[in-house]
């Protein structure tokens, strides 16, 4: 456990932030209703909408498809940010450069309660929070960056390639981890191309119940927390000092 945490780094290895909601909607066409609602609810947030490849799916097949229940048909976005709407799914991304959780929590409780205000998704399943960041730096890339020692009998696992997933239960929040490395990473809107580790914290919290907006709402600053913590915690000493972290004080 960490004794205190950087309030940042100021070599930020973070590749994009991702709030997520999944619902059970009142509507059958809730991706074709809630984009226009969230145009006119912030008006000048976004500039352009893109349709994505599930929306030429035929209904009934996405609805019953697990794959593909909560993936979005349309984006609406500007800039480094974009809100994603599926039937079942509305997620705010947002791009490096990341603003801080101050600024992108704002963000994030500004469209809930315009999603919450259209009567569209009387029933949530569970909310997240998901950063991805890419670790830059050594060569050989190597999983040796993080807190994880790997073996496979009698062979050491650092620089080959490898794709690991699993998930940590901290109370009643579920921690999705996934490490590639080494990983190539393209974001939109960059013309280039980068390597590193890839690690993906998605923190997941179910919501059941008649007053899971309010638990949305009252829980998110903890979900950012508890997210937080795990990233530092699976990195190294070595690696937490050669991204040069900023304390408060």
């Amino acid at each position: 456990m960490l004794d205190k945490m950087p309030v940042r780094l100021r070599r930020e290895p973070l590749i994009e932030v991702v709030w997520e909601i999944r619902f059970s909607g009142s509507e059958s066409s809730v991706a074709d209703l809630l984009p226009g609602m969230i145009f006119r609810a912030l008006p000048g947030r976004f500039s352009s909408v893109v349709r994505l490849p599930v929306a030429d799916i035929p209904a009934p097949i996405v609805e019953h498809d697990p794959g593909l229940r909560y993936a979005p048909k349309l984006r609406l976005e500007k800039d480094n940010r974009a809100v994603l709407i599926g039937e079942h799914v509305v997620s705010l991304s947002c791009r490096r450069p990341y603003p801080g959780w101050a600024q992108f929590s704002k963000e994030i409780r500004e469209l809930a309660s315009v999603v919450k205000d259209t009567g569209l998704v009387p029933s949530l399943e569970r909310c997240s929070i998901k950063y991805v960041d890419l670790i830059q730096l050594q060569e050989p890339i190597g999983i040796d960056c993080l807190n994880l020692v790997l073996r496979l009998g009698q062979y050491s696992i650092v620089s080959t390639p490898i794709q690991l997933r699993t998930e940590v239960i901290e109370e009643n929040l579920v921690h999705i981890i996934q490490i590639v490395s080494p990983a190539e990473v393209t974001v939109l809107g960059e013309d280039e191309s980068f390597k590193g580790v890839l690690l993906d914290i998605d923190t997941v919290r179910s919501l059941n119940g008649e007053r899971s907006w309010d638990t949305l709402y009252a829980e998110l600053d903890t979900m950012h927390l508890a997210a937080k913590r795990m990233f530092f915690s699976l990195l190294t000493s070595d690696t937490l000092n050669k991204l040069d972290p900023e304390y408060a004080g």
